[in-house]
């Protein structure tokens, strides 16, 4: 659990340099928050690129959300918000429009304000891909399962069956979401080959977990199983504990192990060209890419 302490208190009140009047709001929205690290990492590339603004955590709790939520949205300094666990979903909802890779999700990570409202895109597949291939696994024509179809997870199962994996296995305990999950995915990649349940694990790649398992609590696991073969990459999308138990489970086993660090950071410069290129856009004119917007 990160309990790092605050920065040292400046001198005076005249000397804070890094808010004011002027600061563009950015927030990350979930429930609970105290995990999420886009508050540092998201605010540093923002004034890295010379921008005046802040990201902040906003705690909202799932049956205040549907009444707090379009509130938010209404806040005039507020100009980007990337949601986390659980609200990825309902977030989308409230979208005037959303991109394809949300579209397909139903659900969205990051959303930005245009002149004249609210669009969302899921950058969550793209980042959780990309954070395994900077380890030089070649995600295409790998099987591959999955661990959860809730917001991330149907993010990263749209981009794994974009990327072209030759099967995924989705391990949903929600069924008829998982039901559904598939069913939207094969709609969109007919190609693929998604299945819903476990396999063996000597029978797959790479290992995804992206449930809330082990989120806050080291020791807890999404599987049960203790031998992982040494040949399965794993990636857990948790970013507190860094080293959840299914992480220290593969480590033990010889596994290349992909942190949710990493997943974050790959997500970064996306978030942020999607956030600010928004400001400059209105809805009509917003194109999207898988990869980002132009």
């Amino acid at each position: 659990m990160n309990n790092m302490s605050p920065a040292p208190v400046p001198p005076h009140a005249g000397t804070v340099d890094f808010v004011s009047g002027r600061t563009r709001l950015y927030g990350i929205v979930g429930h609970p928050i105290r995990q999420a690290r886009s508050p540092a990492t998201l605010t540093y590339e923002l004034r890295r690129r010379g921008h005046d603004a802040l990201l902040v955590p906003i705690d909202i709790a799932p049956y205040d959300f549907d009444a707090v939520f379009p509130q938010l949205l209404k806040v005039g300094n507020l100009d980007g918000l990337v949601v986390t666990v659980p609200h990825k979903a309902r977030a989308a909802a409230h979208m005037k429009r959303v991109g394809p890779m949300a579209a397909v999700c139903r659900a969205v990570s990051v959303l930005g304000r245009c002149r004249d409202g609210w669009v969302g895109e899921m950058f969550d597949g793209a980042g959780c891909v990309t954070a395994i291939e900077s380890r030089g696994v070649r995600v295409g024509g790998r099987r591959v399962q999955l661990l959860g179809g809730g917001g991330a997870g149907s993010a990263i199962a749209a981009e794994l069956a974009r990327k072209g994996v030759s099967m995924l296995r989705l391990v949903e305990p929600d069924r008829p979401r998982g039901e559904a999950l598939v069913r939207a995915l094969r709609d969109a990649y007919p190609a693929s080959h998604i299945f819903l349940g476990a396999s063996d694990l000597s029978d797959i790649d790479i290992l995804i977990n992206a449930t809330p398992v082990g989120m806050l609590d080291p020791d807890a696991a999404p599987i049960d199983d203790l031998a992982i073969p040494a040949s399965v990459v794993v990636m857990d999308a948790i970013m507190d504990p860094e080293r959840t138990k299914l992480l220290r489970t593969a480590e033990a086993c010889g596994c290349v192990c992909v942190y949710g660090r990493e997943m974050l950071e790959s997500q970064v410069v996306r978030a942020c060209d999607f956030l600010l290129r928004a400001r400059e856009h209105s809805i009509g004119d917003f194109v999207f890419h898988p990869d980002g917007i132009s």
